[in-house]
């Protein structure tokens, strides 16, 4: 009896670790293929004919208007895998600002959905869109340690994506060539953004 019962035990036990082991590559086999981007990056670029890539080439904005999403994601052009963005649909972007060393140059919202902690700080927000004039005779020599695009999202697992367009790893000179071109695509995005928010 006490044999049989030892390789009862021994036969349940051996059932319930291959149970186990296929239950285990069931789940691993969706996620694998969930953890792979929706889209590599020829598709992507097909279905995202707008898109803008920061001066580090650590970010992809691309924008699809005819199915009205937003989609960002790291950009490594050299992964196998290609691009992985995250969609967002235009209806979701609440604002944008461009901020240079912790001051905002211009921003445009949709003010009354944004609620984030970070956007509170800044009560000039307003309905409308606005430009914060800067210094004309401000020193063209001027370091510039942040260059930052924020969309304001109505998400709560991402209400503030801030996307960097400082070109380089150290600061930036207002007077540099990289630093006017990284300022003017921020802006083209920024723009672009701003159409969205007020269509």
């Amino acid at each position: 009896m006490l044999h049989f019962l030892m390789y009862m035990f021994a036969l349940l036990g051996i059932s319930l670790l291959l149970a186990a082991a296929v239950l285990q590559i069931k789940q691993s086999h969706p996620s694998s293929t969930r953890n792979k981007p929706a889209h590599g990056l020829l598709s992507f670029n097909s279905k995202f004919p707008e898109r803008y890539i920061t001066p580090d080439k650590s970010h992809i904005i691309a924008l699809n208007e005819e199915g009205k999403h937003m989609a960002v994601g790291i950009y490594d052009p050299l992964s196998p895998e290609g691009t992985t963005p995250t969609m967002f649909p235009y209806e979701n972007i609440l604002g944008s600002e461009i901020v240079e060393n912790a001051l905002t140059l211009t921003k445009v919202s949709k003010t009354s959905r944004i609620t984030t902690s970070a956007v509170r700080r800044t009560p000039g927000i307003v309905a409308h869109s606005s430009i914060i004039e800067t210094n004309p005779s401000a020193e063209t020599t001027e370091e510039i340690n942040e260059l930052t695009l924020k969309i304001y999202l109505d998400s709560a697992d991402t209400p503030v994506l801030s996307i960097p367009f400082l070109p380089g790893p150290s600061p930036a000179k207002k007077s540099d060539s990289a630093y006017s071109q990284a300022f003017s695509e921020a802006q083209q995005v920024h723009e672009m953004l701003r159409g969205i928010v007020s269509a």
